[in-house]
């Protein structure tokens, strides 16, 4: 009979182990996902300011309120100001 109640007793933290160590898979895959999210979009806008600064090199950014080729306004993006 003790045999069968150890046995039991060790199948249940092994299971409970287990639970408790998806759980914390679990929220370090929420928290990856959450902190990817957040930090994606400024990511890609500090990716689109280098290749504009590459592409256009004499162009001000936002150093001042620039004005596009054909009268309008440029239009702020990440950290420059970018002509559509």
């Amino acid at each position: 009979m003790d045999m069968m109640k150890s046995s039991r007793q060790h199948s249940r933290r092994k299971g409970q182990s287990m639970v408790e160590f998806a759980l914390i898979l679990c929220l370090v895959a929420v928290v990856a996902i959450t902190t990817i999210a957040m930090t994606g979009n400024q990511l890609a806008m500090t990716y689109q300011d280098i290749e504009e600064a590459i592409t256009n090199p004499g162009d001000p950014g936002a150093e001042s309120v620039y004005t596009c080729p054909d009268g309008t306004p440029a239009v702020m993006h990440g950290h420059k100001y970018h002509c559509h």
